[in-house]
């Protein structure tokens, strides 16, 4: 009987999980911040403290703030939404507002070209201005069903989903017109690409995963695989680089679909020197 009870336990919890991501079942591990080393963990931002639902699964980088994507309509409790989270040591909300014709799990993951903010959902990518948060328009991209991961490189977009290979895409700027893409690479042992981040600083790209063994991978820019790194995250959604604390330099950020759901900040790059420690460094002269 005993035996039993714990098999029911078991269950209830992973279907409690299970309903929150868009990923397969695991749990959350909070925040784990370790140091300053390569891909120690810098910061953390606890989503649903700052209001949130449990269903955020994507985030992107405008140059200052963060956006987070919010699958509410998921979970019945309003519609899918876009969080915008400033990049500063605070990190507060600026504002949100909702996803234009977005349903189910609606953007997953988002990139920015400084301009616009992309993000992808089922077999097209929709398109925001970063300055007004206005819907512009979108584009079709039939690499995968859904598009999940969205990175963009200052030429190419990149997306794959749940899979080995991931895709280089090719848009010509048209609104309502339709990408052409490519396989660029197909080294994801674990099959669970949901974000991408492209890294101009070490020229690779990232890929978060949602499978369950904690695999964040590292890609050259030709395709091929520099290498997998183990990190502290059981089930990721979107990545982005974005600013560390409001510095000016741009780390690895992964949104944890857990319990919270949350930011992640790895180190990728050098740290630049922060505004708030020039006062302490003058008076060594």
């Amino acid at each position: 009987m005993r035996y039993i009870l714990v098999i029911l336990m078991l269950v209830f919890i992973a279907s409690s999980i299970a309903e929150t991501t868009d990923a397969a079942i695991s749990s959350g591990s909070g925040p784990g911040i370790s140091g300053e080393g390569f891909l120690d963990e810098l910061e953390y931002i606890d989503l649903e403290a700052l209001g949130t639902s449990a269903y955020c699964v994507g985030v992107g980088f405008d140059g200052t703030n963060f956006w987070v994507t919010d699958a509410q309509d998921v979970g019945g409790v309003g519609p899918n939404t876009i969080w915008v989270i400033s990049g500063d040591a605070a990190h507060t909300v600026v504002t949100s507002f909702d996803q234009v014709a977005s349903a189910g799990w609606g953007l997953r993951d988002l990139c920015c070209d400084g301009t616009y903010m992309f993000g992808s959902q089922d077999n097209e990518v929709d398109i925001y201005d970063i300055g007004t948060y206005a819907y512009v328009g979108s584009y079709s991209c039939f690499a995968v069903s859904p598009n999940r991961a969205q990175a963009w490189d200052g030429t190419y977009f990149y997306t794959g989903s749940f899979a080995a290979e991931m895709y280089q895409v090719t848009w010509d700027g048209v609104l309502g017109s339709t990408a052409s893409y490519t396989i660029w690479s197909a080294v994801i042992a674990n099959e669970g690409i949901y974000g991408a981040a492209w890294d101009e600083y070490n020229n690779c790209l990232w890929v978060s995963t949602a499978a369950s063994d904690n695999m964040l991978y590292q890609i050259d820019s030709n395709g091929d695989l520099i290498a997998e790194h183990f990190y502290n995250l059981l089930i990721a959604g979107g990545s982005t680089m974005g600013s560390y604390s409001g510095s000016f330099d741009q780390q690895l950020w992964v949104l944890e679909q857990g319990s919270p759901d949350a930011l992640h900040c790895y180190e990728t790059g050098l740290l630049a020197l922060e505004q708030h420690s020039w006062g302490g460094i003058k008076v060594l002269f």
